[in-house]
C-alpha cells in the first residue's frame, strides 16, 4: 500500500471497479455503501422454486460489453446467450387490442414486421449523424438535435400507426422514459453504439445470477462499510472529508480523494456545503432519470412454448414489456419479467407490490387464458421507491446533452462521478464498470 487514499461512496459495480483498480494499484480504498448490500441496481432475486432466479436490476450483458465479460471470465463466472434484446423470431405484439405474431401479417392487416424493420433501419440512419459517441455534442447538427426529442423522431417517421406504437413502447423499455422525454441526440448516440446495424447480435445473462460479480469483487476489498449512509460531503484544496451515519454513529472519514458512484438522484440528498463546482451542482440538481418496474413471473410450465411465442411481447398494455428470464436455462419452469418504464413504470411504480404482481398478471391472463392457475411465484421491483435508488438510470432529456454531457466526465476538484450515468455506455452495467476503470486511472494518474 502507498500513502494515498480515497473514499468511494458506492458499491455498485462503478464503485467496486474503481476500489478494484485502485486497490490493485496500492491505494488505500474505503468504500461506503448505503445499503446492507453491494451490487447497487444490479439484484439477483433467488426467492424462485426449483433454484431458478430472475434479475431484479441490470439484467444483459451485450456481445461488445468487454469488461463485464472480462470480469466474468476473471472470476470463473459462466455466461450464456438469452438472445438479442433488440428483436427474435416468434416476437409478440399487442396493439389495439390484437395480439399475436410481429410476423403475423395476416392478423395486422399489414406487414407489420416488414414496418418494425424499416423503423430499426431508419434507427441506424440516425447513427450516421454522430461520429464518436464519447463526444455527441460536436455532432454537426448536435445543437439542433439536443432541442429535439425521440418522440418528434417517432412522429416525423412514415410508419403505420401501430408500428409507431411499437417504437414508443421501445424507448420507454430502453431508456425508461417518454419519447418526449429522451434528447433526440441522445437517441442518435446510442444508436451509434447500438443500432448502426439492423443485425442483432445475442445478449447474455450470468448463470447463477449477474450478482455474482459485484460479490466476486467485493470479496476483494478491505475496506467495504455497509449501512453507511453519507450525509455530507466537503472538497477541500488538499483532499476531501465526508461524513455518514452507520447504526446510531455519525462517522467522518478523510481522504486525498473521493469517487461518487451513486446515481445523482441520491447524490441530491448529500450537503456539498457548496463546495461543489456551480457546473457539477447543477448536473446533481437537473440531470434526468427514468421509471421503470419488473414484475417477475414463475410458471410451473413454459405455456408460451406451446402458444408458438418466445416469450416476448411488446405492447401497448399497461405493462408494456415482457421477456423470457430464463431463456438462458433450460428447465421447465420457467420465469417472465414484465418490463414497464416511463409514464406506465411510473403508474405502477405508485401501486403496492401485490397490486403490482397483479396487474401483470392479469394482463397475461388475458392474452393466455389459464396461464394463471400456473404460477408458482412472483416477485417485483420498482426502482423509483427504492430509498437509495429513485431512478431506473439515466435518461438525457432535450437540453441536457449540451447542458451536462461534459460535466460527467470532469472532476470537480477532487471528487470524480462515476456510475452508469458517466460512461457512453449508458444504463447498462458495462458502463458502471467502465466509468468505474476510467476514473480510477485519472486518480493513479494524479497519485
Amino acid at each position: 500500500m502507498n500513502n494515498k487514499s480515497v473514499i468511494i461512496i458506492g458499491a455498485g459495480l462503478a464503485g467496486l471497479s474503481a476500489g478494484y483498480e485502485l486497490q490493485k494499484a496500492g491505494w488505500q480504498v474505503t468504500v461506503l455503501e448505503a445499503r446492507d448490500r453491494v451490487g447497487g441496481r444490479v439484484q439477483t432475486l433467488r426467492t424462485f422454486k426449483h433454484g431458478l432466479m430472475a434479475e431484479g436490476g441490470g439484467e444483459f450483458i451485450e456481445e461488445h460489453h468487454t469488461r463485464m465479460i472480462a470480469l466474468a471470465k476473471e472470476f470463473n463466472i459462466a455466461l450464456a446467450s438469452s438472445g438479442s434484446w433488440q428483436a427474435q423470431d416468434k416476437d409478440w405484439g399487442s396493439f389495439d387490442g390484437k395480439a399475436g405474431l410481429v410476423a403475423d401479417a395476416k392478423l395486422w392487416g399489414f406487414d407489420f414486421a416488414a414496418e418494425v424493420q424499416r423503423g430499426w433501419e431508419s434507427m441506424a440512419e440516425l447513427s450516421l449523424k454522430i461520429a464518436d459517441p464519447y463526444q455527441p455534442q460536436t455532432a454537426d447538427e448536435a445543437e439542433d438535435l439536443d432541442s429535439k426529442s425521440a418522440g418528434d423522431w417517432i412522429a416525423s417517421l412514415d410508419l403505420h400507426p401501430l408500428t409507431k406504437k411499437y417504437f414508443i413502447t421501445y424507448i420507454r423499455s430502453e431508456y425508461t422514459c417518454e419519447p418526449e422525454a429522451l434528447s433526440l441526440l441522445d437517441l442518435c448516440r446510442n444508436a451509434k453504439m447500438y443500432y448502426s446495424s439492423t443485425e442483432r447480435p445475442p445478449s447474455m445473462r450470468a448463470v447463477g445470477g449477474n450478482d455474482l460479480i459485484p460479490q466476486a469483487m467485493v470479496k476483494t476489498l478491505t475496506d467495504v462499510r455497509l449501512n453507511a449512509v453519507v450525509k455530507s460531503l466537503r472538497l477541500k484544496a488538499d483532499g476531501v472529508s465526508v461524513t455518514y451515519t452507520q447504526a446510531d454513529s455519525s462517522l467522518t472519514v478523510d481522504a486525498d480523494f473521493a469517487i461518487l458512484a451513486i446515481p445523482l438522484t441520491t447524490a441530491r440528498d448529500i450537503d456539498f456545503g457548496g463546495s461543489l463546482p456551480a457546473p457539477h451542482q447543477r448536473m446533481v440538481n437537473e440531470i434526468s432519470y427514468g421509471a421503470v418496474t419488473k414484475v417477475m413471473i414463475q410458471y410451473r410450465k413454459r405455456f408460451w412454448d406451446e402458444q408458438n411465442w418466445n416469450g416476448r411481447l411488446n405492447s401497448d398494455l399497461p405493462i408494456g414489456y415482457i421477456w423470457h428470464a430464463t431463456s438462458h436455462l433450460e428447465y421447465e419452469s420457467g420465469i417472465l419479467t414484465a418490463y414497464t418504464g416511463g409514464a406506465p413504470g411510473t403508474k405502477l411504480s405508485a401501486l403496492s407490490n401485490e397490486e403490482r404482481i397483479q396487474v401483470a398478471v392479469n394482463e397475461i391472463e388475458k392474452l393466455f387464458p389459464g396461464s394463471s392457475a400456473l404460477i408458482e411465484h412472483a416477485e417485483t421491483t420498482a426502482w423509483l421507491n427504492e430509498q437509495f435508488t429513485k431512478a431506473s438510470y439515466m435518461n438525457l432529456a432535450p437540453g441536457d446533452v449540451h447542458a451536462h454531457w461534459q460535466t460527467l466526465f470532469t472532476p470537480a476538484g477532487r471528487l470524480f462521478f462515476a456510475g452508469e450515468h458517466a460512461t457512453a455506455f449508458q444504463g447498462f452495467m458495462e458502463g458502471a464498470v467502465e466509468s468505474g476503470q476510467r476514473v480510477a486511472q485519472e486518480i493513479i494518474g494524479k497519485g
